[in-house]
């Protein structure tokens, strides 16, 4: 089954302050739900923004979302080529401009937008396969395109070996 399409419906409350609770509803891919089970996010800003800094900003969401959209693609790739991952582990920083809710509007171009990542891994591929593997992800992860449109986004990969030496 070729997937080309995944639809999703998220609801997102306010909660007070400049806390918010998401309801992830709906998930679909090329028109078929794919479960049944709701899940919850909570999303609030640091005290320096204004919040009460009690869950993630969605900043740092933002930043989970494209870690977790590319482990998911690496992982898929690996298998698909019959590698056995032994670690995965993607390590995301990012640099987001914000402008105060009551000062000037957005500025572009005002400090580049950017997101820098290290991917750390080890299985029995070779350094070629698993830079292949980076390649494949780079080229279809849907959450790393929709940011590099955006912004810039680097990234370096650390194969590492799986035998430990003692």
């Amino acid at each position: 089954m070729k997937n080309d399409v995944a639809g999703y419906e998220i609801v997102t409350r306010w909660r007070g302050g400049m806390a918010s609770e998401s309801n992830c509803r709906e998930n679909r891919v090329d028109g078929q739900p794919q479960s049944s089970v709701q899940h919850v996010i909570y999303a609030d800003e640091p005290q320096a923004l204004g919040g009460k800094n009690s869950a993630p900003s969605p900043q740092e969401l933002l930043l989970a979302a494209f870690n977790a959209c590319m482990t998911a693609v690496f992982a898929g790739v690996a298998q698909r080529e019959g590698i056995a991952l032994s670690r995965l582990e993607i390590q995301t920083t990012g640099n987001f401009r914000l402008t105060p809710y009551e000062s000037l509007p957005f500025v572009e171009n005002e400090m580049p937008d950017s997101v820098r990542y290290l991917i750390r891994v080890s299985g029995d591929g070779s350094i070629a396969q698993f830079d292949n593997i980076h390649r494949s992800v780079i080229a279809t992860s849907p959450t790393r395109g929709i940011l590099a449109q955006n912004m810039t986004v680097e990234g370096d990969m650390v194969v590492e070996s799986h035998l430990t030496t003692g």
